[in-house]
């Protein structure tokens, strides 16, 4: 693995555990109160929800605002125009889905990283590049230095292929998508409680040891202190944990709960609340 400037991944080499979150909102409010709370990172996602390429340069705006480094989680491995206009409008880096050997996330690195480390094509009037051709040479150094691409490894062959991924001298961290993953072997919505997916999990964490890549992981849904502790202790190095939309309906449920309660044996009353949309709730 070669060396990287990239601030999270700086931060994990220093003996620190990066702290991030899932952006799905789109609110760059949210993203901001995630830096004034001491996050240090935000996925911002352009795969499963309505965050295109206009949406994404004022969101990175607002993390650059109060010091919160910015990723994109691109629509497809191999959607280099999407890749391009992540990179250009100043994201530190991009989440590629649905990888499954290191063919494909070459197609990735290729669309990231200028000459002589890809085949990105030059473009001056972009946020990236500060506006201008003057000083191109640097914002293209710096672009290969400091960006990365992140492999999701969701897809069975992708943990096939894990040793071939993590041997890839530009791959500095990688992420197991534990629900992808599960779906796709027949196990359903039981994510990290299959016997399979954990199997699956130590496969994709000892792979990385063994090349010195990041893993990014940690109870995403249902972050504890017990839990957060086993992730370390499963070897994970860099924590994204949460989803804005489902952190905003768990408050929103617990809101609900408490005044039902709170009703209780007074003059007053409320409706049941609705079931929980969170497993064991």
């Amino acid at each position: 693995m070669t060396t990287s400037a990239n601030p999270i991944v700086r931060q994990a080499a220093s003996g620190q555990i990066p702290l991030g979150m899932q952006c799905f909102t789109g609110d760059p409010a949210l993203v901001e109160v995630l830096g004034l709370t001491g996050f240090d990172f935000v996925m911002l996602d352009s795969e499963h929800c309505g965050i295109d390429p206009r949406g994404v340069e004022p969101l990175i705006r607002a993390a650059d605002g109060v010091g919160l480094t910015s990723f994109v989680r691109v629509p497809t491995f191999d959607d280099e125009v999407s890749i391009h206009r992540a990179l250009e409008a100043g994201a530190a880096g991009v989440f590629v889905p649905m990888v499954r050997n290191a063919a494909d996330v070459q197609v990735a690195l290729d669309a990231a990283y200028f000459p002589p480390l890809g085949q990105r094509g030059i473009c001056p009037a972009t946020r990236q590049a500060r506006y201008s051709f003057r000083d191109f040479v640097e914002t293209a150094e710096r672009n290969n230095a400091t960006n990365i691409v992140i492999p999701l490894i969701e897809h069975p062959d992708a943990v096939e292929n894990i040793d071939e991924i993590c041997a890839m001298p530009d791959v500095h961290m990688v992420t197991f998508g534990q629900g992808d993953y599960a779906y796709a072997i027949g196990e359903g919505t039981l994510m990290m409680k299959s016997p399979k997916v954990q199997a699956a999990q130590r496969r994709v964490v000892e792979a990385a040891k063994r090349h010195g890549v990041l893993v990014i992981g940690g109870p995403v849904l249902e972050p504890s202190v017990d839990a957060c502790r086993a992730a370390i202790d499963a070897g994970v190095d860099v924590f994204c944990l949460g989803l804005d939309i489902m952190a905003f309906r768990r408050v929103a449920e617990q809101t609900v709960n408490l005044v039902h309660e709170a009703v209780q044996g007074t003059e007053f009353s409320r409706a049941e609340p609705p079931m929980s949309g969170f497993p064991g709730h």
